[in-house]
């Protein structure tokens, strides 16, 4: 199911086939990220399907997935993209007539076309254009692109169209209406937090009393316990 929140639709697309090798680079970069290992969480990222063109196009179940930082210094999206070595690319359509491209080239540099919307790459919530951060749409040359299609493409800003002309060139026409099927979940598995059964040897040593040792019996030079030793005295 695409992510719906007051007509906005938002799907990313990655150059990479095999959901699988996503999905174990996805778990790589989140396990960088600060998890609780006190209350680790089972994550369901969201649904995923592979075209015949090289592409395959994910849709969250959280809105901005991609695109949040998860407290580092960089989008997931643009580190998906570098763990990867592919390009990928996310597209954002808010009430049908406001489109936003996030690019992001395999070594993780991002270029935002299109309509503003607030900055995810840095640390402010600062409103941008197009032609502020990219001077054209396609910047990194991820897809082809038509002719036609350059001016529209530059300003993104009539929703529906551009976004399905985008997913239609990578083998998904028609996505923002949900006409595409999804047949893989990506779900994130945090590392479990496990402990030993039994505590290391240091570890016994400081919480163990110490056994006590049975006193020891001097002997003479031959091996013969001594008379006072043997027998007690009376």
């Amino acid at each position: 199911m695409l992510v719906a929140m007051s007509g906005w639709r938002q799907a990313v697309f990655v150059r990479q086939r095999r959901i699988d090798v996503i999905r174990r680079a996805l778990a790589s970069i989140l396990d960088d990220e600060t998890w609780s290992p006190a209350t680790p969480r089972r994550l369901h990222v969201g649904d995923a399907e592979a075209s015949s063109r090289g592409w395959t196009m994910i849709c969250t179940e959280l809105a901005n997935f991609f695109l949040d930082r998860g407290g580092l210094e960089t989008p997931r999206l643009c580190r998906l993209a570098r763990h990867l070595r592919a390009p990928a690319f996310e597209v954002d359509v808010r009430d049908g007539v406001a489109t936003t491209l996030f690019e992001v080239d395999p070594l993780g540099r991002m270029r935002i076309s299109g309509a503003a919307i607030h900055d995810f790459t840095g640390g402010d919530e600062i409103e941008i254009t197009g032609i502020e951060i990219a001077q054209r749409a396609i910047n990194f040359a991820l897809i082809p692109l038509a002719d036609d299609m350059a001016m529209t493409m530059a300003q993104l800003g009539d929703g529906y169209p551009v976004a399905d002309y985008l997913g239609a060139l990578v083998g998904f026409p028609g996505w923002t209406g949900h006409d595409d099927s999804f047949s893989e979940a990506i779900v994130y598995e945090p590392p479990k937090i496990t402990l030993p059964l039994r505590p290391l040897p240091e570890i016994r040593a400081a919480i163990e009393p110490p056994t006590p040792r049975a006193a020891q019996v001097a002997h003479d030079r031959r091996g013969r316990r001594p008379r006072s030793a043997s027998r007690p005295r009376r």
